[in-house]
């Protein structure tokens, strides 16, 4: 499934912004410790641990959340809340022994119960938890310091699945069946994490502070630096973006016209504007059912080559994507992200396309899905057009159909359609464990080739655990990609930070599990 992305609306009146950031201004500027002040256009998330999913929301809860194992910003998956754990020798029982020292936002102390109680909640149909597809079917069972998960079939990604925020300590505070939505203090929704909410009012502010009963121990070495955060919600973009560059605000959104701007007076990733790739690859899908492309890896990998991925995303805003051929996104744990090692170049090389496609053309003709709605993907679409036509294609034999938005989705993915290509699709990894950018070709032979081998080769890579499974997970990514093409990777989708200058830049430590910044580490100057 997609990852969900920010969701975002403009304020009804300008106003209203206005009045904010006289309200935020008149305060005087605190050094040491300090609120950071957040800006976005976007409404509010859900907060409740247990229906929170989505990147905003997964950012807060890194802030406020003690889980059993979690990840480090660098991705290294830790023991958190757990010191320890032992698996049965049939893979199907794990037990999990819990720290002392951890204790919620409210002053009472986390135990197995919590954990399980997590489990409860994600369970309750009429919660209608997100996560209920993560949960499995079996029982959890709480003693005392002991938390005993079991598992059917055996769950190689368990630890990674309880590293997502649905499977935080949970209080039994909350109730069973219901989300809980307004706060007010932090024992309203009380958190074991290092900060705690304190206030969330819909489409208007959320706000976290420091736990006060959270404290440096085992399992708890995470930097706490600021005394809490502000967060803005619906604010329009121009008058946020100035309210950053005026100090008013500590971070906030960047209007397309001012990326530019931006970049020329701050530079790049130095200090006040970032990017950063996220877990989203854009690519041409290449149809391997088709009469074209079935059976025909060379073809597919010369049309790698001929594809021209500089121009392709020169019509997007500036930094805003990068180039990219690999299967895995660079920001996954186990992406080979070295220039030499990509599978192909960023820019077209014609002559060894045509080297690679001579003789495999069959009858010549091509089929390409594109997206009509909008100029870059028309322009997107055009430049694989022209590359295909330099590739060898006739141009009187390329065929472009285009489709409004999403549609291209719906067209490409029905049984029995005519195209060989789609040109401008985007795929999203949810789960932390990167496995999950496999399981779609593995599973739908039109976006991967039905190979008994490389199915082979993949449920082999599954049956690891950890880093060993990192690395191969690598390697078969460079091995698919150079051999096999299945698809032609084109770009990584970026997110743009546009700081203050009260934002120390030596605290940002970007998360590649989140993909935001760690609020725990973040510190004002």
């Amino acid at each position: 499934m997609p990852l969900r992305v920010w969701l975002s609306f403009v304020m009804l009146a300008l106003g209203g912004a206005l009045m904010l950031a006289a309200q935020i201004a008149g305060a005087a500027p605190e050094r040491k410790g300090g609120i950071f002040r957040f800006g976005t256009t976007g409404a509010s998330v859900q907060i409740d641990p247990q229906l929170s999913y989505i990147s905003t929301g997964w950012w807060l809860e890194d802030a406020t959340a003690a889980k059993l194992y979690n990840y480090t910003p660098t991705g290294k998956l830790v023991p958190e809340v757990a010191s320890r754990h032992v698996v049965s020798n049939d893979g199907s029982r794990y037990t999990f022994f819990l720290r002392n020292g951890f204790r919620f936002s409210d002053g009472t102390r986390v135990t197995a119960r919590n954990f399980k109680y997590a489990f409860d909640r994600v369970r309750n149909r009429e919660l209608a938890s997100p996560a209920a597809q993560f949960a499995g079917t079996g029982a959890v069972r709480a003693h005392g310091m002991k938390l005993v998960v079991y598992t059917s079939p055996r769950d190689g990604n368990l630890l990674s699945t309880l590293a997502m925020p649905f499977f935080q300590a949970t209080s039994t505070r909350l109730p069973l069946d219901r989300e809980v939505v307004d706060v007010n203090s932090r024992d309203d929704l009380p958190t074991a994490g290092p900060y705690a909410f304190v206030l969330n009012r819909l489409n208007q502010q959320t706000s976290l502070r420091r736990n006060p009963y959270w404290t440096p121990g085992p399992g708890r070495r995470a930097p706490r630096n600021l005394r809490g955060l502000d967060l803005y919600w619906n604010l329009n973009e121009q008058t946020a973006y100035d309210m950053v560059e005026r100090g008013e605000l500590d971070e906030g959104p960047i209007p397309a016209a001012e990326v530019q701007g931006v970049a020329d007076r701050y530079g790049v990733n130095r200090g006040r504007f970032w990017s950063k790739a996220g877990p989203c690859l854009g690519f041409v899908a290449i149809n391997n059912g088709s009469d074209l492309f079935r059976g025909n890896a060379a073809l597919r990998r010369a049309v790698n080559w001929a594809l021209d991925r500089t121009d392709y995303i020169s019509t997007s805003t500036p930094y805003s994507k990068q180039p990219w051929t690999h299967l895995l996104p660079p920001d996954a744990p186990g992406s080979i992200v070295a220039r030499r090692r990509q599978p192909y170049a960023t820019r077209a090389q014609v002559d060894k396309a045509r080297q690679i496609a001579a003789g495999h053309f069959r009858d010549g003709k091509i089929t390409v899905y594109y997206r009509n709605s909008g100029a870059v993907n028309q322009a997107q679409a055009a430049i694989v057009k022209r590359d295909l036509t330099n590739l060898g294609f006739d141009e009187a034999n390329i065929t472009m159909k285009g489709f409004s938005g999403g549609n291209i989705y719906d067209a490409y993915g029905k049984i029995g359609n005519d195209a060989d290509m789609a040109v401008g699709l985007g795929w999203c990894r949810d789960f932390p464990d990167v496995v999950q950018v496999f399981i779609p070709y593995s599973d739908h032979p039109p976006w991967f080739p039905d190979s008994p081998k490389y199915r082979s080769k993949i449920e082999s890579v599954l049956r690891l655990k950890g880093e060993a499974r990192n690395r191969a997970l690598g390697r078969l990514d460079l091995e698919i990609m150079n051999h096999v093409a299945p698809l032609a990777a084109m770009n990584t989708y970026n997110s743009l930070y546009f700081f203050s200058d009260r934002v120390d830049p030596r605290s940002l430590k970007y998360n590649r599990v989140y993909h935001d910044w760690s609020i725990p580490a973040l510190a004002l100057k």
